[in-house]
């Protein structure tokens, strides 16, 4: 049987648990694709997954290969999957719970697949599923942001942010971004309306005006979460991917709560912004596959700056 590479590990832990290994290639099942994988990226949710977070849905059996982006091509059908052709370039996001990007060869039920957007490159590709799936959910699902309202996006420089600028901008809204004093040139030449450094400034006497939405990306404590309702209008929306306070009293704020979801239909609304050049990739910086617990640990030093995109060859 023919065999592939893949960074792993055999234990939860620390980034040196993932390392090099040599497995099977899998079979694509009934409905699903063989895709020869040619980037991923690197997501927090790569890092949790290692850790051990989400051992409920996610067993070591006797092995793991994490990462849930991930563009290439087509080379084996399972039974009943007719979306593709072979040799086809496609990306997505894949379920967390299976064996995923870091590795050359990986498989997945064709709908979590959308046709690459002709005008990317692989590492441009790679860089786009999970960051542009969560800012659409929380921008154009949840929040159903109108043209040329106003957004305080809050932790502007991750690759949710990045995506979750591009996205409002396509609304016309207004944007005003936080970051840290270390990643602020990622928001260069983006034309926002204002640009503030949470670690050297006090955020609600920085706003020049209230806002109709927030957009939390931020791990803040739900009491930091709370200080910024003076920045919303009266009805205002606050969305969080990292969870929200209690409504206080008499509050006409609207909290909601999201998280990534695998949805073909907004990643083809995303491939279809990105093909007519609405939307732009996100990736900050690209590395070799090999580099993972590298790259791993400098997220955990918060020394990993914008959207890391892996190269996936060995």
């Amino acid at each position: 049987m023919e065999e592939m590479k893949v960074m792993a590990f055999t234990d939860f832990g620390a980034p040196d648990v993932l390392h090099l290994m040599k497995l099977d290639v899998p079979k694509p099942q009934e409905g699903e694709i063989l895709v020869r994988v040619k980037c991923a990226s690197f997501n927090p949710s790569d890092a949790l997954v290692r850790k051990g977070v989400f051992q409920k849905i996610i067993t070591l059996d006797p092995f793991h290969v994490p990462g849930v982006d991930f563009s290439g091509l087509v080379v084996a059908k399972g039974p009943q999957a007719e979306r593709f052709l072979i040799g086809e370039n496609v990306y997505g996001y894949l379920d967390i719970r299976r064996n995923g990007s870091y590795g050359e060869y990986v498989t997945l039920k064709e709908e979590d697949a959308c046709k690459m957007p002709t005008r990317l490159t692989y590492e441009e590709a790679a860089s786009i599923p999970l960051s542009y799936l969560t800012a659409y959910e929380a921008l154009m699902k949840s929040t159903l942001l109108k043209k040329g309202q106003s957004v305080l996006i809050y932790g502007a420089t991750g690759g949710v942010g990045l995506a979750a600028i591009a996205l409002a901008k396509t609304m016309d809204a207004k944007i005003y971004a936080v970051a840290g004093t270390e990643s602020l040139s990622l928001l260069e030449g983006k034309s926002l309306l204002k640009i503030m450094d949470y670690k050297k400034e006090n955020i609600v006497q920085s706003m020049p005006t209230k806002v109709d939405v927030i957009v939390n990306l931020a791990p803040l404590k739900k009491e930091d979460m709370l200080s910024l309702f003076p920045l919303l209008k009266e009805e205002g929306i606050f969305v969080s991917t990292t969870g929200v306070p209690d409504l206080p009293e008499g509050s006409r704020i609207t909290l909601l709560s999201v998280q990534t979801k695998r949805n073909e239909t907004h990643l083809s609304e995303i491939t279809k912004l990105l093909e007519e050049g609405k939307i732009t990739p996100i990736r900050t910086s690209t590395w070799p596959i090999t580099d993972a617990p590298l790259v791993h640990r400098l997220h955990e030093e918060g020394k990993l700056l914008g959207k890391a995109v892996f190269q996936v060859e060995f």
